[in-house]
């Protein structure tokens, strides 16, 4: 047959599908093994963590989401003010909302994507900055 194929040209090559391989009923048999699979990443997916843990992670997530709302809101009134010429909460509060709505969201995924006591320290991290920032922006 000739190596090149014009177009519209349709017929059957009977050389190119006689290959052995695609003869059995499942052709995976002897490339892939079941009992050599990972088992070990599928048999946690059911269990799920004690209440005190999923409730210490969902409120670091409303901290979380709390700070990242704060952050949107000095920026816009920094924006604002701008444009009116009043004097708004400087660029010094806006950047550590910033900053401080990046660090938890970085603890808070850090939190989410853990099992058991290790969501400790991500959602200690949202916790403590929220308390810093609050303390040094807020009511200091």
């Amino acid at each position: 047959m000739n190596a090149r194929r014009r177009r519209g040209d349709d017929s059957y090559d009977e050389n190119y599908y006689s290959d052995p391989y695609y003869d059995g009923d499942n052709y995976y048999d002897e490339y892939y093994d079941a009992s050599d699979a990972p088992t070990e990443v599928f048999d946690r997916a059911g269990r799920r963590d004690n209440a005190a843990v999923r409730a210490v992670r969902g409120l670091s997530g409303l901290v979380c989401g709390a700070v990242v709302v704060l952050a949107f809101v000095v920026g816009g009134a920094q924006y604002l003010s701008g444009d009116r010429g009043v004097p708004g909460p400087g660029v010094e509060s806006v950047s550590a909302h910033v900053v401080a709505a990046l660090v938890v969201i970085a603890a808070q995924l850090s939190a989410d994507r853990r099992r058991g006591l290790a969501v400790l320290p991500g959602s200690g991290v949202v916790f403590i900055t929220a308390i810093f920032l609050m303390f040094t922006q807020w009511w200091g």
